[in-house]
C-alpha cells in the first residue's frame, strides 16, 4: 500500500477532538478542547470560535453549510458557516455525538447518559428517546442526508434505526459496543463499526450484506452519499476503500491520524492527529472507476451492443470529474456502468428482402472486379460469407461495411 502525500497540512495549537468536511471538500470544521476552527479548501483558517469549547463531535450540512456541534459541556450548538451561532440548547448530560441533515432541519444529538434528542432547524425538540433504558453513552448518531432516517449506536452494544417522526423501525443487539455508524443519503445502506474489530454493511431492514473483521481495531469509518464505497481507517496509519459488495479496491498510508472523515461526495478524506490536520485526495481511485467504465463500454461496443446511453453517462462523468463535482461523478459513472452491462444487441433496420437485394448487388459487384479467375472465385466466396455473417447478426452494420470495403480494394 502506497504512502500518500496530503494536499495540505494544518498545524493547530492542540490535537483535534472532532472533524467534519463539506460534501465537496471545500471547507472543514475542526473541533478541539479550546474551540472550533473553520478551514477553507487550502487548509487556511477562516475563523476561530473560542466560545464553543470541549467539542466532541461536528456535523456539516451538505446544502446550507451549517454545523451542529456537540460539546461535553452539556450543550449542542447550531453554527452558520460564517461562524455565527444560531442557537444553543442545554442538555442533562454531555453531548457525545451529533449529525445534521442536508437542509439543516433535522439535528440529532446523542448524550453520555443514553438519550437521543432530535431538534428541528430552529432548535425546537422534535422528539427524544432513552435508548436501551440505560445510561450508557450514545457513541454515534447519523442522520441520512434527506433527513428521513436516524441511526444511533450505544456503548451498551445496541443499534437503533428511527424514522424522521421518531418511530423506531428496528433495534438490534450487537456483538460489542458500537464505535461509529454511517448511512447513505436515502438510508438504504448502513455501516457500523464495533469494538471487536468488525465492520458491518447492511441494508435499511438491518440485513447484513457483508462484514469484515480486522487484525487490529479500526479507528473510523465513513460512506459516500451514494454508498458506492466505504472508507475505513484500519489504523491511524492505514486507510482502505471497500465497495458496497465488500471488495477491497484501494487504499493508502497517511500520516498518523486516529481521527478521520470522508467528504460525502467521495473526493477527499480529512484526517487529524497529534501531527495536525491533513486533507487527502481520493481522485486516484475515482480515475480507476473512469478507466474501468471506459473499458466496459468498449467491450460492449465490440460485441455489437448498443452503448449510446452508456457513452452519454460516461461523458457526463468525465465532465463532473474535471470540474471536481465528485458526487455527480459517482452518480454518472454508476449509470454508465449499469447501461453498458444492460446494453442490448443492435438490431439491423433492414428487412430480409432488403438484405437479399444487397447480397445480390454484392455478388454482381464482385463479378465485375478485374482479376484472374481464381482470385475472382475467392473474392466471391468471401463476399458471400460476409453477407451471411451480416444476416445472422455476427457482424454489425459498421463491421460489415468496413470488411466489404477492404475486400473490394484488394
Amino acid at each position: 500500500m502506497r504512502e500518500a502525500t496530503p494536499l495540505w497540512t494544518f498545524q493547530g495549537s492542540s490535537s483535534p477532538s472532532a472533524l467534519s468536511i463539506s460534501l465537496d471538500g471545500k471547507f472543514a470544521g475542526v473541533g478541539h478542547k479550546g474551540g472550533l476552527i473553520l478551514l477553507n479548501q487550502n487548509g487556511r483558517p477562516v475563523w476561530n470560535n473560542n466560545k464553543i469549547r470541549r467539542v466532541k463531535d461536528i456535523s456539516v450540512s451538505t446544502k446550507t453549510g451549517k454545523m451542529s456541534i456537540a460539546s461535553s459541556q452539556k450543550v449542542v450548538y447550531l453554527v452558520k458557516r460564517t461562524g455565527e451561532s444560531l442557537w444553543h440548547r442545554e442538555l442533562q448530560s454531555s453531548a457525545v455525538s451529533t449529525s445534521i441533515s442536508s437542509n439543516g432541519d433535522v439535528i440529532a444529538v446523542g448524550t453520555s447518559l443514553g438519550r437521543l434528542v432530535v431538534y428541528d432547524g430552529r432548535g425546537k425538540i422534535r422528539w427524544e428517546a432513552h435508548l436501551s433504558n440505560s445510561d450508557f453513552p450514545v457513541n454515534t448518531v447519523n442522520v441520512s442526508s434527506d433527513g428521513q432516517f436516524i441511526i444511533a449506536g450505544t456503548d451498551y452494544s445496541h443499534l437503533y434505526l428511527y424514522d424522521r417522526k421518531g418511530e423506531i423501525l428496528w433495534a438490534k443487539e450487537t456483538s460489542s459496543e458500537i464505535i461509529q455508524t454511517c448511512i447513505s443519503s436515502n438510508g438504504d445502506y448502513i455501516g457500523y463499526l464495533t469494538s471487536d474489530r468488525t465492520f458491518y454493511f447492511c441494508v435499511k431492514s438491518s440485513r447484513i450484506l457483508w462484514e469484515k473483521t480486522f487484525d487490529r481495531q479500526p479507528v473510523w469509518i465513513d460512506m459516500t452519499q451514494t454508498a458506492d464505497f466505504v472508507t475505513i481507517g484500519e489504523s491511524s496509519s492505514k486507510v482502505t476503500l471497500f465497495t458496497k459488495e465488500g471488495k477491497k479496491v484501494w487504499g493508502f498510508r497517511p500520516r498518523q491520524s486516529p481521527k478521520g472523515v470522508m467528504a460525502s461526495g467521495g473526493g477527499f478524506v480529512f484526517l487529524g492527529g497529534k501531527g495536525g490536520v491533513f486533507k487527502y485526495s481520493l481522485e486516484p481511485y475515482l480515475k480507476r472507476l473512469l478507466i474501468h467504465a471506459q473499458k466496459r463500454i468498449e467491450k460492449a461496443s465490440s460485441e455489437n451492443l448498443d452503448t449510446t446511453t452508456a457513452k452519454k453517462y460516461f461523458n457526463l462523468a468525465q465532465s463532473s470529474f474535471k470540474s471536481g463535482n465528485h458526487l455527480d461523478f459517482l452518480v454518472s459513472i454508476q449509470q454508465a456502468r449499469r447501461s453498458a452491462r444492460e446494453a442490448r444487441i443492435i438490431e439491423s433496420e433492414m428487412t430480409p428482402n432488403e438484405r437479399r437485394i444487397e447480397r445480390n448487388e454484392m455478388e454482381k459487384a464482385a463479378s465485375e472486379v478485374s482479376m484472374d479467375d481464381s482470385g475472382e472465385d475467392e473474392l466471391m466466396s468471401k463476399l458471400v460469407q460476409l453477407a451471411e455473417m451480416r444476416e445472422s447478426g455476427i457482424l454489425s452494420e459498421e463491421e460489415f461495411v468496413t470488411a466489404k470495403s477492404k475486400l473490394l480494394r484488394l
